[in-house]
């Protein structure tokens, strides 16, 4: 799935921003449900707040924070996500079943049992339907390289010599469409060598991820900083003069 390809989130960036709401609105939800006239006035809401646990500003903290990690479209802060909302669930657990919530009164009860459900949910739906928001070839600590949609000849070298073209690429690897079937012998194949003959004949080792359909995706190994930016200056030109070119 390339960059194009991947879903716009703006549903998950409405729950991210309904997550930064949820301290302030369990707040308010459990002081008006208290059953204290006049919570909403500032000396007795001081009162309240007070009175919040260190463990229940702990889980409103991690809702929080849930909110700011779904705003950024990356696996590595969506797993933090997941994270902390599993911590969120086993805090609301652990009050559940070994606190006395008697003295709270049935609407925190479930308040919380509602909360865990919705929590639930959204966890969910975060850890198995995150792939068509997000680019799966994203390193962790870093940001996605930026792969370009232009086509160049290449050549693969392994136990022979396979000739194709790129169909997206980028300094971190690229996908290549071959000119004809490697003949079963992609499963023996780990690494091979990658020729651009377009491209001052750079030779790049790159690791075998994935061959189907004629398709052969590649992540580039040992690639020289000399190198790297040849390809990146070479990439724009290309990108330029495509632009540049009538229709």
């Amino acid at each position: 799935m390339t960059q194009a390809e991947l879903k716009r989130p703006t549903g998950v960036f409405l729950l991210a921003f309904l997550f930064i709401l949820a301290p302030l609105g369990n707040l308010l939800i459990s002081f008006a449900g208290s059953g204290v006239s006049g919570w909403y006035e500032p000396s007795v809401l001081f009162a309240f707040l007070q009175s919040v646990s260190a463990l229940d500003w702990l889980w409103l903290s991690l809702l929080f924070l849930t909110g700011l990690l779904l705003f950024r479209p990356h696996k590595t802060s969506w797993s933090l996500a997941i994270v902390s909302l599993s911590l969120v669930l086993l805090i609301n657990a652990y009050r559940f079943f070994s606190h006395d919530l008697s003295h709270e009164g049935s609407f925190a009860q479930w308040q919380l049992v509602f909360s865990s459900l919705v929590t639930i949910a959204i966890l969910i739906l975060a850890f198995y339907f995150r792939f068509p928001y997000l680019d799966r070839r994203a390193r962790w600590l870093f940001p996605t390289a930026h792969r370009y949609e232009f086509r160049t000849p290449v050549n693969i070298v392994g136990q022979d010599i396979f000739e194709g073209v790129t169909e997206s690429i980028s300094i971190a690897g690229t996908r290549v469409l071959l000119k004809r079937d490697m003949e079963g012998t992609s499963k023996e194949l780990r690494y091979v060598d990658v020729i651009f003959p377009k491209i001052r004949n750079i030779k790049v080792k790159a690791r075998v991820v994935e061959y189907r359909d004629n398709v052969l995706r590649l992540k580039f190994k040992e690639l020289e900083q000399r190198d790297r930016s040849y390809l990146l200056d070479w990439f724009r030109s290309q990108i330029e003069t495509s632009n540049e070119s009538p229709g």
